[in-house]
């Protein structure tokens, strides 16, 4: 009996783990230091077969030779070790490293630039972006789910699932545009280079005296300086004036009524940049306002020559603008403000009187 049991036992065979072959792939390329992973870094994507040798699992590595005999179980492929650290990192979906933006606006890990989404794919698309309008996907999901008590009722004055979902994106948007640090030296820079041309104004302006034998005043530089550096208008100046929750609230219900009743099939993310755009003059057909004029915007929103700096395409920027405004010229205006009113949550007068 006891024979018996020792033979049932050399057949049975114990599987390898990930956590094995990390361990073993660690232990190879040597004691990892503490460090964090820069696009210096030099990273190696090392191939790791499991197979099974005379019964018992082990792990083969690219630089390793086989035996006769091994039997392939799985393959490995997302290892990789910084040279300079030696630390061995498995992309996984549950990798802790923090996901960084690529060009496709596709998160990805910034060390084996994978996109995980279900299932592992490189960020690369052979679709023509600049052609490519997104839809919005269908919400099949609680429509009410932000806006429940504890006890599962729906609150008065709720907004549906999608609102919600508007509502947040809108709130990033605002930030990433006028609060964050991209902004912040988009309007330094502007900054220097008036800077730049009100020391060559003065410089002109000395030598001009120079020339004629005149007198340089003081008085005179410092007007030149500040009418060259203060030029055109400078929003880092002037940022602290504005808070972020006020203005979503101010412009939050004006683009959900707007994208409901002009463009309720295009992506919501894609239709806020080209409406808020035409928002700073707005659009008036015949007497009826279509589009609120909003002068807060021409002050706080960026160059549109620099929306590429907040992730915002400028292909499918200028296209949306068109469709909206093909929409508005398509239909008939009295019936666009009435269902515009309908859909915000304030009413036509207060939401222009908001938007001086």
């Amino acid at each position: 009996m006891t024979k018996q049991r020792a033979l049932m036992s050399a057949h049975i065979r114990v599987p390898v783990t990930d956590k094995d072959v990390v361990a073993r792939l660690q232990a190879s390329v040597g004691r990892s230091q503490p460090h964090v992973c820069t696009r210096t870094c030099t990273i190696h994507n090392p191939r790791a077969t499991v197979v099974v040798r005379k019964g018992v699992e082990t792990v083969v590595f690219e630089w390793e030779s086989p035996q006769p005999g091994d039997t392939m179980v799985r393959a490995l492929c997302n290892l990789y070790v910084c040279t300079q650290s030696k630390t061995v990192h498995q992309c996984t979906p549950d990798c802790t490293v923090p996901k960084i933006m690529n060009s496709e606006h596709c998160l990805m890990c910034p060390i084996s630039s994978l996109q995980w989404n279900g299932e592992t794919e490189h960020t690369r698309s052979w679709r023509n972006l600049a052609k490519c309008m997104p839809t919005i996907a269908t919400v099949k999901t609680d429509p009410n789910k932000f806006c429940r008590d504890a006890n599962g009722l729906v609150l008065n004055e709720s907004r549906n699932l999608t609102a919600q979902a508007c509502k947040l994106h809108v709130k990033e948007l605002f930030q990433h545009m006028f609060f964050s640090q991209v902004r912040k030296q988009s309007e330094f820079s502007k900054y220097i280079d008036g800077t730049l041309v009100g020391n060559k104004e003065i410089n002109k302006y000395v030598r001009y005296c120079k020339h004629h034998h005149q007198p340089v005043n003081v008085s005179t530089m410092c007007t030149i300086y500040t009418n060259s550096v203060f030029a055109h208008y400078n929003y880092l100046r002037t940022m602290h004036r504005y808070r972020l929750d006020t203005l979503c609230a101010l412009y939050t219900p004006l683009l959900f009524a707007y994208w409901h009743v002009l463009l309720p099939d295009l992506l919501f993310e894609t239709f806020v940049p080209a409406c808020l755009y035409l928002m700073r003059a707005g659009v008036l057909v015949g007497q009826q306002q279509i589009i609120a004029r909003c002068s807060t915007l021409e002050h706080i929103l960026p160059e549109a020559n620099m929306l590429d700096l907040y992730g915002i395409r400028k292909t499918v920027f200028t296209q949306t603008k068109n469709n909206i405004l093909s929409q508005i010229r398509r239909r008939d205006p009295i019936k666009l403000c009435r269902a515009i009113a309908s859909i915000m949550s304030v009413t036509p007068v207060t939401a222009a009187a908001a938007c001086r």
